[in-house]
């Protein structure tokens, strides 16, 4: 079958197209090598509902130097409702203090919810402090198997510094993070008790990569923690356009 010169310069043209496109997602990026310096600590203090004083406290880490926040759904809610009594407040980014006298606090914008993987994003209104500008995350793009060994790092119970944890993965399991009706999500169950605040913790390996995302404790077994894939935080922050650190397929051998 003969191929016309035309049809093979568009077919080129489109293949060129797709690969700039989706390497425009792509950042850059050294391997972190301190994934706690990527961690912030995610703080909304207000009257909330009633003119009640209101402290919500979560957690949220960096996946780009742009200053995009990855964190949960269920945080920024949250939130809101400790500032539904002050208009115009925002959800204010902690950043772990470059020495010990001093740490920085940028005001975000929530940019995007995916409510189905209980995931968003946040971007603070200023650049980001010159100690973490290196230290976005890296996503990893595949799951990881039951047995592997896994770190949280943290801000749970108001903790001004962060925290971290070890432990496994325990089991795969498909939940309903949502509404009745949405999508079920498989999500990854962690031998790891977690307190009130670590929600939108990073899940990451023994490299640095970001292999979930804390949701919550399991109902089942307080001692157990749910965390969201990081492959759904890939597909959500590529379907908003939003530059952000992962590994490549070559990368990602257990």
């Amino acid at each position: 079958m003969r191929v016309s010169k035309s049809y093979v310069f568009v077919f080129c043209l489109l293949t060129f197209a797709f690969c700039l496109g989706s390497s425009a997602l792509a950042e850059e990026l050294p391997r972190p090598s301190d994934p706690a310096r990527a961690v912030v600590q995610l703080v909304a203090i207000g009257p909330g509902a009633g003119e009640k004083k209101q402290e919500c406290a979560a957690t949220g880490f960096l996946v780009n130097s742009e200053g995009y926040i990855l964190t949960n759904a269920h945080v920024v809610e949250d939130a809101r409702r400790c500032l539904a009594s002050s208009p115009g407040a925002k959800i204010l980014a902690k950043f772990a203090p470059g020495d010990e006298r001093s740490a920085e606090a940028l005001a975000c914008d929530v940019v995007a919810i995916d409510e189905d993987h209980d995931l968003a994003v946040l971007k603070t209104e200023s650049p980001l402090p010159a100690t973490v500008r290196g230290a976005p995350l890296w996503l990893r793009r595949k799951a990881v198997p039951a047995g592997t060994r896994v770190w949280v790092t943290g801000h749970p119970s108001f903790r001004w510094q962060s925290k971290t944890y070890a432990g496994r993965v325990v089991a795969l399991q498909s939940l309903l993070l949502a509404g009745k009706g949405r999508p079920r999500t498989e999500v990854l169950i962690l031998d790891i008790p977690l307190q009130r605040g670590a929600s939108g913790s990073p899940v990451y390996l023994e490299s640095g990569e970001v292999v979930g995302v804390i949701e919550r404790q399991r109902d089942s077994n307080l001692l157990e923690t749910v965390a969201v894939q990081s492959s759904e935080a890939v597909k959500f922050l590529e379907a908003n356009r939003l530059r952000h650190a992962s590994a490549a397929p070559e990368d990602e051998a257990n």
